[in-house]
């Protein structure tokens, strides 16, 4: 719903989902987790929570 509203009211603007580099070097790699990412295009920004430093950005 949130994607949507912002949609409506941005929408030039780019959403990406940040996540932990632990996560996304886990749990983002799986199979069914890439193939939902492909699916829904998004866009993922991974950093590291101590130092909020970006590590890789994949659009």
């Amino acid at each position: 719903m949130a994607t949507t509203i912002s949609k409506m009211t941005e929408p030039d603007r780019i959403l990406y989902l940040a996540v932990p580099i632990d996560i996304f070097n886990t749990f983002f790699q799986e199979r069914f987790t890439q193939a939902a990412i492909s699916h829904y295009a998004l866009k993922i920004i991974a950093y590291k929570p101590n130092t909020e430093e970006i590590i890789e950005w994949k659009n």
